[in-house]
């Protein structure tokens, strides 16, 4: 059969979308009722990819007994459940971004399925082709999606591996249906809508109050930068998060400095610029966030503990409340519910989160029983965007049931390398401040290193560094 050609535009064309799914074997479709209210139907899609062969591993072999009882099970073809992932959202797309992942995974073995959520990507549209209407956004939608997902694949039960808003999906599976549901990893929780507010204040301990000695200089000359008029503290909550985020405390210290010497106004204006740009364009099948905001800000409360104080990171989230029916209440208390989940659970954290504070995923690896916690040294928030490899381990232990023992390998873990994508991210933050610092030469001088640090990217240089743990 002869296939359609598609131009690279075409992929964000919605008419497209039906020579995309000829194209592609692994893109399945379910039709769902649009809510328990309107029985027309939508097409609602996901990814499965099928395992293949596992490819013997490489790397380093630890020898403790832990992980020979890990990799026996592991060993075990028929103990290993299919894994459901569930990403951020609800506004991220997981058809595309998250191909290479899925790919992986297969190829350990696994049976991997991802759904696309409602109103975003290739589940946008209903069955005549317009957007999906505003009642039909709801979480409990969301979770019968997530059912009749599982019932077309015709899988009993799934390790659930989410993320965010995709591992408070989970945890609502896992308490709404349990028999469903083999395992869970809950990587960078949201718990709640109060959540928002532990990481407001965490955000400002760190850089406004200086409560943390390694940040208390850097607090205190944001302090006289607000007062001086060069940072208008009432909006730079944002700009810090994403700083912080993608290089970490020694990142904002340095753009705080630059400022203190007249400079970094170039790096601060274009962080600024790309986070307002954010809310206001979506890229399609990557992030789509018209159609979602009534989950995210009216059931899920987002933005709903900005009080346009210093350094709030929930600001610009606030103002976009005004453009969806106001937040009443959470549909769900998962603070209550979290005790009645009988999965095996990890409870993943990274150290330097600051979206999702570790004192979040303290407190949720306490309420469920028998949960254990995962805090991976160094790591910011989501592990399967910005640390892959360790998505992929986790997802494996879990689906081998042996997942309970990986806060032992924390070392280790920490070790592996961020994905491509957020080394990028990375690099090109410091090659901006060093614009701001150096001169013409020593910027090229930076800029040649982070070249050859991005040709180490490619997988056939990683192979070394891969830490075997399945």
């Amino acid at each position: 059969m002869k296939l359609p050609l598609l131009r690279s535009a075409d992929l964000f064309d919605r008419p497209a979308q039906d020579d995309l799914l000829q194209i592609r074997n692994d893109l399945m479709t379910v039709y769902r009722e649009i809510s328990a209210d309107d029985e027309r139907l939508f097409p609602l899609r996901y990814a499965r990819t099928v395992p293949r062969r596992p490819r013997p591993g490489r790397g380093i072999r630890a020898s403790a007994p832990a992980a020979e009882e890990a990799d026996a099970t592991a060993r075990t073809a028929s103990a290993q459940a299919p894994v459901l992932l569930i990403p951020d959202g609800p506004d991220r797309a997981s058809v595309l971004p998250y191909d290479v992942l899925r790919r992986n995974l297969a190829g350990r073995g696994l049976d991997v399925l991802m759904m696309e959520h409602r109103g975003v990507g290739l589940s946008r549209l209903d069955a005549a082709g317009d957007d999906l209407p505003a009642h039909a956004m709801t979480l409990r939608e969301v979770i019968r999606d997530l059912l009749a997902v599982l019932d077309h694949a015709r899988v009993p039960q799934v390790a659930v591996y989410g993320v965010g808003y995709g591992a408070y999906l989970a945890q609502a599976l896992a308490v709404l249906h349990p028999e469903r549901v083999h395992s869970l990893v809950l990587d960078s929780p949201l718990t709640s809508a109060d959540d928002e507010r532990i990481a407001q204040a965490t955000l400002r301990a760190l850089y406004w109050e200086g409560t943390n000695p390694a940040t208390s200089t850097t607090a205190s000359a944001l302090r006289r930068l607000s007062r001086d008029g060069t940072v208008d503290a009432h909006r730079a909550g944002p700009i810090l998060l994403a700083v912080h985020e993608h290089g970490g405390p020694s990142a904002v210290r340095d753009l705080v400095d630059l400022l203190a010497l007249g400079r970094g106004q170039l790096t601060w204006n274009s962080v600024r610029q790309v986070l307002n740009q954010g809310w206001l364009q979506s890229t399609p099948y990557v992030m789509e966030y018209d159609l979602t905001a009534r989950i995210a800000h009216t059931e899920l409360g987002r933005g709903h503990h900005a009080d346009g104080g210093p350094l709030d990171p929930l600001i610009i989230s606030g103002e976009h409340t005004r453009a969806v029916p106001p937040f009443t209440g959470e549909v769900l208390d998962l603070h209550a519910l979290a005790p009645a989940i009988t999965a095996a659970t990890l409870v993943i954290a990274g150290s330097q989160d600051l979206i999702a504070p570790p004192r979040i995923a303290r407190d949720l690896a306490e309420r469920i029983p028998g949960a254990r916690l995962l805090e991976v040294p160094g790591a910011g928030h989501s592990m399967l965007d910005t640390r892959s490899q360790i998505t992929q381990i986790a997802a494996r232990w879990s689906a081998c049931g042996t997942a309970h023992l990986l806060p032992e390998r924390a070392a280790e873990l920490a070790a592996l390398p961020a994905t491509p994508t957020d080394q990028a991210l990375s690099r090109g933050l410091q090659i901006a401040l060093a614009a701001e610092r150096y001169s013409p030469w020593r910027l090229w001088v930076e800029s040649a290193k982070a070249k050859r640090e991005q040709a180490q990217v490619d997988p056939r240089a990683r192979r070394t560094r891969h830490v075997k743990m399945d």
